[in-house]
C-alpha cells in the first residue's frame, strides 16, 4: 500500500510547477562573492600544503584595515548635527553642557 494518491499527484501537474527565476535561487552567480567556495577553495589550498599564514596575511600594523583611519573618513554632511541644534557652551566642549530645565542649553560664566 502506498501514502501517494495518484489524483493528488496530477492536481500538481496540473496546477503547473514554477521553475526558479534569476533571484531565486541562494547560489551566487559569482564564485569569488560565494563564502562556502571561498571557504572551499581554502580547505583545497590547506591541503595542499599552504600555510594559513600565506592565506590570511597580516596587515602591517596589525589592526583590521577596516578600522585603520583614513583621510577619506568624514561624516557627510546629512549625517551632521545642525549648529541650531547643539547647545549653546560657550567656546567649552558640547558634551558637558547641560541643557536645563528648558532643554535650551545656554552656559553662563558662573555655570562652569
Amino acid at each position: 500500500m502506498s501514502d501517494t494518491n495518484r489524483d493528488s499527484i496530477a492536481e500538481t501537474e496540473e496546477a503547473g510547477i514554477q521553475p526558479l527565476r534569476d533571484g531565486d535561487t541562494s547560489i551566487e552567480p559569482d564564485p569569488a562573492a560565494d563564502p562556502a567556495q571561498a571557504e572551499w577553495e581554502e580547505t583545497i589550498a590547506l591541503d595542499e600544503g599552504a600555510s594559513p599564514e600565506d592565506l590570511h596575511p597580516a596587515t602591517a600594523t596589525g589592526d583590521d584595515p577596516a578600522q585603520i583611519p583614513s583621510d577619506t573618513d568624514e561624516i557627510p554632511a546629512e549625517d551632521r548635527v545642525a549648529d541650531w541644534q547643539q547647545p549653546e557652551t560657550q567656546g567649552l566642549d558640547p558634551e558637558i553642557a547641560d541643557l536645563g530645565e528648558e532643554g535650551e542649553g545656554d552656559l553662563a560664566p558662573e555655570d562652569y
